[in-house]
């Protein structure tokens, strides 16, 4: 008998589905596990360690979710803590998951969800499944009951030494340990699970291709957009560890990292726009809206003449500024920054008449020249010094701190992962150009150039003292 609970029904799920996840999967949550997924659920019943790697979409979320109610129904006075690099993936992924399958089932009386927590009732404070953002070691701690289960997902995101003190944790033989996520870098906790540290776990894979559930038409974007064999298929797709590249201007490992980062909400300070304008008929006009160090979702337009373009620059401008009064109350501008070679100089100067005519002055437009000729001691031309920009505020090589957040955008991180770059003759790095990534066959990279304008950092314009149309005050 469980505690206190007398009633025979209850009694006899917990006798009939202790040793069978699959079963209470498929009855009392009326969840259907795919093969991996099943797989996943017996190998955390008899296994102390498991980590799986895998594509993305594949089912991840609605494994642990089940997972985690299998395990606290089935195990009298159990402690389930579940980690992942951000607040948002645990509180708007897997706890949402974890009420979506818990709803109107046989288990509503008995187990209490929170936003944070679920709790099996009238045990709340020794029998609970608790989520707690992967910042601290000490939050992994300090636990040790005979059934409790840690969850971590997104697992390449979290820092070793948070890991490490999970490990430390487990002390157990009935405890258990359940590492999930893409894998996005070739090194620590994660990463040594399915090599140096294999006899320890019970691993597999999970390449999104094989699953039913999967986009297969997003899947085959990325494949031809990128490459079968290129490091955002492999991740993303295949569930395979990146390759090392030398020749990659940003490897994959920071941008991955990037997205995993958590956003802390504080007084904003700045807010940028980047603005790559399309040249061609298959490329796509890009709009990056940047506050502080976190860029937003990104505005992707197709197809449309510079004047409506020019107007969804303002609009954006508009809803950021609607959205954040103190910032401007306290005088701040939104600093716009475009791409103005080519088409986008239209896209400039209407946005300059526009503001002229209606006397805003709370907007700042920067024009950048990208065939503009830079004196830099490292970087070739404004280009690479863009990208640069980028690269080094996402840098995490020896233990630097990531400052910049990317948006999860398979495109933009598959734009930003691909570019390779040489030595000049003059001995300065050079990114290549868009004309030889063409001939890779990779599309022009609008999605990454976007964020990389809104990262530029630029100085007060000079106030134009040309005739209204002018073109002065170009970066």
């Amino acid at each position: 008998m469980v505690l206190g609970m007398n009633n025979n029904f209850w009694i006899k799920v917990v006798n009939t589905y202790y040793d069978d996840p699959i079963g209470f999967f498929e009855d009392i949550l009326n969840f259907l596990p795919d093969a991996w997924q099943g797989k996943a659920a017996e190998s955390v019943r008899d296994n102390p360690k498991t980590a799986i790697r895998s594509g993305q979409g594949v089912g991840k979320s609605a494994l642990t979710a089940c997972l985690m109610l299998w395990y606290i129904a089935m195990h009298p006075y159990s402690r389930i803590i579940a980690t992942a690099p951000t607040k948002k993936q645990l509180e708007d992924v897997l706890w949402a998951e974890i009420n979506k399958w818990l709803t109107s089932t046989i288990l509503d009386d008995k187990i209490i969800w929170t936003k944070t927590r679920v709790e099996m009732s009238g045990y709340g404070a020794v029998w609970y499944a608790t989520a707690k953002t992967a910042t601290r070691p000490e939050n992994m701690q300090g636990y040790h009951e005979k059934y409790m289960l840690f969850v971590v997902d997104e697992a390449s995101g979290v820092e070793d030494k948070i890991l490490e003190a999970i490990l430390g944790t487990l002390g157990h033989k009935d405890n258990r340990l359940l590492l999930l996520g893409n894998p996005t870098k070739t090194t620590g906790v994660f990463h040594d699970a399915f090599f140096k540290d294999k006899v320890d776990y019970f691993t597999f894979k999970v390449n999104a291709r094989d699953v039913k559930r999967t986009n297969k038409d997003n899947i085959a974007s990325l494949i031809r957009k990128y490459g079968e064999d290129s490091n955002v298929v492999r991740v993303r797709v295949d569930g395979e560890f990146p390759k090392q590249e030398d020749d990659v201007f940003i490897p994959l490992e920071f941008i991955e990292q990037s997205i995993m980062t958590e956003y802390v909400e504080r007084a904003i300070e700045s807010i940028d726009i980047g603005v790559d304008v399309a040249r061609f008929g298959d490329d796509d006009t890009v709009i990056a809206d940047k506050i502080k160090n976190k860029i937003l979702p990104l505005k992707i337009r197709r197809g449309q003449d510079l004047m409506r373009t020019s107007g969804d620059v303002l609009f954006s401008c508009t809803g950021l500024k609607e959205k954040y009064p103190e910032f401007f109350m306290c005088g701040g501008k939104i600093k716009v920054k475009i791409d103005d070679t080519g088409l986008g100089g239209g896209v400039t100067d209407r946005l300059k008449e526009v503001i002229r005519d209606k006397n805003i002055n709370w907007i700042e437009i920067y024009p950048v020249n990208m065939a503009k000729s830079i004196h830099h001691k490292f970087y070739y031309d404004i280009t690479t010094y863009l990208w640069s920009v980028v690269r080094e505020q996402i840098d995490i090589s020896e233990g630097k701190k990531c400052e910049l957040i990317l948006p999860n955008d398979d495109d933009l991180v598959g734009q930003l992962s691909c570019r390779k770059y040489t030595y000049h003759s003059s001995g300065k790095i050079k990114v290549e150009s868009k004309k030889e990534m063409k001939d890779r066959g990779l599309r022009s990279p609008d999605r990454a150039d976007a964020v990389t304008l809104a990262c530029l950092p630029v100085k007060k314009p000079k106030i134009n003292e040309r005739k209204k149309g002018g073109r002065a005050g170009r970066i």
